[in-house]
Protein backbone atom coordinates (compact mmCIF):
# COMPACT_ATOMS: atom_id res chain seq x y z
CA UNK A 1 0.00 0.00 0.00
CA UNK A 2 1.04 3.64 -0.40
CA UNK A 3 0.81 5.95 1.53
CA UNK A 4 1.07 8.57 -0.84
CA UNK A 5 -2.64 9.62 -1.10
CA UNK A 6 -1.40 11.94 1.41
CA UNK A 7 1.60 13.69 1.01
CA UNK A 8 3.41 15.30 4.06
CA UNK A 9 5.47 18.16 3.03
CA UNK A 10 8.17 18.87 5.10
CA UNK A 11 8.36 22.01 3.91
CA UNK A 12 5.07 23.59 4.59
CA UNK A 13 4.35 24.62 8.34
CA UNK A 14 1.60 23.25 10.41
CA UNK A 15 -0.55 25.26 12.51
CA UNK A 16 0.78 24.32 15.56
CA UNK A 17 -2.14 23.95 18.45
CA UNK A 18 -1.19 26.37 20.58
CA UNK A 19 -0.69 29.44 17.86
CA UNK A 20 -4.29 28.86 17.40
CA UNK A 21 -5.91 28.50 20.90
CA UNK A 22 -4.18 32.11 21.05
CA UNK A 23 -5.49 33.63 18.16
CA UNK A 24 -8.95 32.36 18.98
CA UNK A 25 -8.83 33.41 22.47
CA UNK A 26 -6.94 36.92 20.97
CA UNK A 27 -9.93 37.41 18.88
CA UNK A 28 -12.77 36.75 21.60
CA UNK A 29 -10.71 38.92 23.93
CA UNK A 30 -11.30 41.86 21.59
CA UNK A 31 -14.91 41.08 20.83
CA UNK A 32 -15.61 40.86 24.90
CA UNK A 33 -13.48 44.56 24.76
CA UNK A 34 -15.78 45.76 21.98
CA UNK A 35 -19.58 44.80 23.53
CA UNK A 36 -18.42 46.16 26.49
CA UNK A 37 -17.01 49.58 25.02
CA UNK A 38 -20.43 49.68 23.32
CA UNK A 39 -22.67 48.73 26.43
CA UNK A 40 -20.87 51.85 28.29
CA UNK A 41 -21.41 54.15 25.48
CA UNK A 42 -25.29 52.97 25.35
CA UNK A 43 -25.74 52.84 28.91
CA UNK A 44 -23.90 56.92 29.25
CA UNK A 45 -26.60 57.63 26.57
CA UNK A 46 -29.14 56.47 28.53
CA UNK A 47 -28.35 58.06 31.78
CA UNK A 48 -27.35 61.83 30.18
CA UNK A 49 -30.97 61.09 28.88
CA UNK A 50 -32.27 60.41 32.28
CA UNK A 51 -30.52 63.63 34.29
CA UNK A 52 -33.19 65.45 35.57
CA UNK A 53 -34.32 69.30 33.45
CA UNK A 54 -33.00 72.84 35.27
CA UNK A 55 -35.92 74.70 37.21
CA UNK A 56 -36.93 77.08 34.55
CA UNK A 57 -36.95 80.61 35.54
CA UNK A 58 -39.75 82.96 36.44
CA UNK A 59 -40.23 85.46 33.81
CA UNK A 60 -39.76 89.17 35.45
CA UNK A 61 -41.55 91.96 34.01
CA UNK A 62 -38.85 94.27 32.00
CA UNK A 63 -38.17 97.21 34.05
CA UNK A 64 -38.27 100.63 31.83
CA UNK A 65 -37.08 103.51 33.81
CA UNK A 66 -35.54 105.64 31.37
CA UNK A 67 -37.62 108.63 29.84
CA UNK A 68 -36.93 109.40 26.02
CA UNK A 69 -34.09 111.00 25.14
CA UNK A 70 -34.21 114.53 24.59
CA UNK A 71 -32.24 116.70 22.44
CA UNK A 72 -31.95 120.27 23.00
CA UNK A 73 -29.77 122.77 21.21
CA UNK A 74 -26.70 124.47 22.99
CA UNK A 75 -27.46 127.43 24.57
CA UNK A 76 -24.96 130.69 25.04
CA UNK A 77 -23.87 131.92 27.72
CA UNK A 78 -25.18 135.09 29.68
CA UNK A 79 -22.21 137.51 28.76
CA UNK A 80 -22.95 136.47 25.22
CA UNK A 81 -26.52 137.36 25.56
CA UNK A 82 -25.66 140.36 26.96
CA UNK A 83 -23.28 141.16 24.69
CA UNK A 84 -25.53 140.31 21.39
CA UNK A 85 -28.45 142.68 23.18
CA UNK A 86 -27.05 146.03 23.90
CA UNK A 87 -30.70 146.97 25.19
CA UNK A 88 -33.03 145.48 27.33
CA UNK A 89 -35.91 147.35 26.22
CA UNK A 90 -35.69 146.12 22.90
CA UNK A 91 -34.57 142.40 23.90
CA UNK A 92 -37.74 142.29 25.22
CA UNK A 93 -39.87 143.62 23.44
CA UNK A 94 -37.98 141.00 20.49
CA UNK A 95 -39.14 138.34 22.90
CA UNK A 96 -42.53 139.00 23.33
CA UNK A 97 -43.13 139.47 19.95
CA UNK A 98 -41.83 135.71 19.30
CA UNK A 99 -43.47 134.25 21.90
CA UNK A 100 -46.90 135.86 21.05
CA UNK A 101 -45.86 135.03 17.63
CA UNK A 102 -45.19 131.33 18.23
CA UNK A 103 -46.54 129.10 20.56
CA UNK A 104 -44.27 126.74 22.52
CA UNK A 105 -43.03 123.79 20.36
CA UNK A 106 -43.19 120.13 22.13
CA UNK A 107 -41.58 116.62 21.32
CA UNK A 108 -43.71 113.61 21.21
CA UNK A 109 -42.96 111.47 24.29
CA UNK A 110 -44.19 108.04 25.57
CA UNK A 111 -47.72 107.18 27.10
CA UNK A 112 -47.43 105.75 31.04
CA UNK A 113 -50.30 103.17 30.31
CA UNK A 114 -48.12 101.60 26.89
CA UNK A 115 -47.52 98.15 28.07
CA UNK A 116 -43.93 96.77 28.63
CA UNK A 117 -42.33 94.32 26.10
CA UNK A 118 -42.40 90.69 26.97
CA UNK A 119 -39.29 89.57 28.55
CA UNK A 120 -37.39 86.71 25.80
CA UNK A 121 -37.80 83.58 27.80
CA UNK A 122 -34.31 82.48 26.27
CA UNK A 123 -32.82 85.56 26.91
CA UNK A 124 -34.51 85.36 30.54
CA UNK A 125 -32.82 81.91 30.84
CA UNK A 126 -29.29 83.31 29.25
CA UNK A 127 -29.43 86.13 32.05
CA UNK A 128 -30.18 88.90 29.12
CA UNK A 129 -30.42 92.12 29.38
CA UNK A 130 -29.19 96.05 28.05
CA UNK A 131 -31.42 99.21 26.99
CA UNK A 132 -32.24 99.12 23.47
CA UNK A 133 -32.77 102.70 21.90
CA UNK A 134 -35.33 102.72 19.42
CA UNK A 135 -36.01 105.17 16.43
CA UNK A 136 -39.75 105.87 16.63
CA UNK A 137 -41.40 108.05 13.62
CA UNK A 138 -44.86 109.26 15.40
CA UNK A 139 -47.08 110.64 13.32
CA UNK A 140 -49.91 113.31 14.08
CA UNK A 141 -52.04 110.65 16.00
CA UNK A 142 -49.43 109.48 17.80
CA UNK A 143 -49.42 106.44 16.78
CA UNK A 144 -45.69 104.78 15.90
CA UNK A 145 -45.73 104.56 12.18
CA UNK A 146 -42.05 102.94 11.95
CA UNK A 147 -39.82 101.56 13.98
CA UNK A 148 -36.50 101.02 13.49
CA UNK A 149 -33.25 100.16 16.12
CA UNK A 150 -31.02 102.97 16.81
CA UNK A 151 -28.80 101.41 19.15
CA UNK A 152 -28.30 97.26 19.94
CA UNK A 153 -28.66 95.92 23.20
CA UNK A 154 -26.39 93.50 22.44
CA UNK A 155 -29.21 90.46 21.88
CA UNK A 156 -30.86 89.97 19.11
CA UNK A 157 -34.13 88.85 21.19
CA UNK A 158 -34.21 91.36 23.26
CA UNK A 159 -34.15 94.56 20.14
CA UNK A 160 -37.19 92.77 18.47
CA UNK A 161 -39.25 92.13 21.55
CA UNK A 162 -39.14 95.96 22.01
CA UNK A 163 -39.65 96.85 18.60
CA UNK A 164 -42.95 94.31 18.61
CA UNK A 165 -43.75 96.08 22.11
CA UNK A 166 -43.07 99.71 20.34
CA UNK A 167 -45.13 99.50 17.41
CA UNK A 168 -48.04 99.14 19.38
CA UNK A 169 -47.12 102.11 21.94
CA UNK A 170 -49.20 105.54 21.63
CA UNK A 171 -47.37 108.57 22.12
CA UNK A 172 -48.17 112.15 23.22
CA UNK A 173 -47.68 113.74 19.42
CA UNK A 174 -44.99 116.96 19.11
CA UNK A 175 -46.13 120.09 18.35
CA UNK A 176 -45.25 123.03 16.15
CA UNK A 177 -47.37 126.43 16.21
CA UNK A 178 -50.45 124.92 18.20
CA UNK A 179 -50.78 121.93 15.63
CA UNK A 180 -49.87 118.04 16.75
CA UNK A 181 -47.60 117.14 13.90
CA UNK A 182 -45.47 114.04 13.15
CA UNK A 183 -42.21 113.33 14.53
CA UNK A 184 -39.47 111.51 15.38
CA UNK A 185 -38.53 110.61 18.61
CA UNK A 186 -35.29 108.17 20.21
CA UNK A 187 -36.93 106.13 22.96
CA UNK A 188 -34.84 103.68 25.24
CA UNK A 189 -36.66 100.61 26.13
CA UNK A 190 -34.51 98.48 29.00
CA UNK A 191 -34.41 95.17 29.92
CA UNK A 192 -33.11 93.98 33.49
CA UNK A 193 -33.32 90.55 34.38
CA UNK A 194 -34.07 89.95 38.52
CA UNK A 195 -31.15 87.62 40.02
Amino acid sequence: MSTASHSIDSQTPQPDAAQTATGESAGRTGLWLLLILLGSAFLGWYLYGKRPAPPAPTPMAPVMALPPIERTPATGTDADKALATPNKNVAKAASDKKAAAKPRATDALALGRNPPPRYPVAALRRGEGGTVVLRVNVGADGRADDVAVARRSGSRELDRAAMVAVRDWRFKPATRNGREVASVVEQPVEFRPMQ
